[in-house]
């Protein structure tokens, strides 16, 4: 069974994990396999997307969601 694919605009903060830093935004404009906030936000392949994006694969890093922009369904998978 194929499932749809959507394209998602995503601004995010990011830091150490347990650091009193303030957060580093940036912006990732990637696919994910559903349209609901809630579950793309526990998504563990974006969160490690968002990882390999500012470089941080030896520490863990903390990340908050400024905001989530669904643009729309861009087809489906053939899995």
């Amino acid at each position: 069974m194929s499932k749809p694919i959507y394209r998602v605009i995503i601004e995010y903060g990011y830091r150490k994990k347990g650091s009193a830093r303030q957060y580093k935004y940036k912006i990732i404009d990637t696919f994910v396999l559903t349209n609901d906030i809630e579950l793309i936000k526990k998504d563990k392949n974006l969160k490690q997307r968002m990882t390999s994006q500012v470089g941080g694969r030896k520490k863990e890093l903390e990340f908050r969601f400024k905001s989530i922009h669904v643009e729309g369904q861009y087809g489906q998978t053939t899995y």
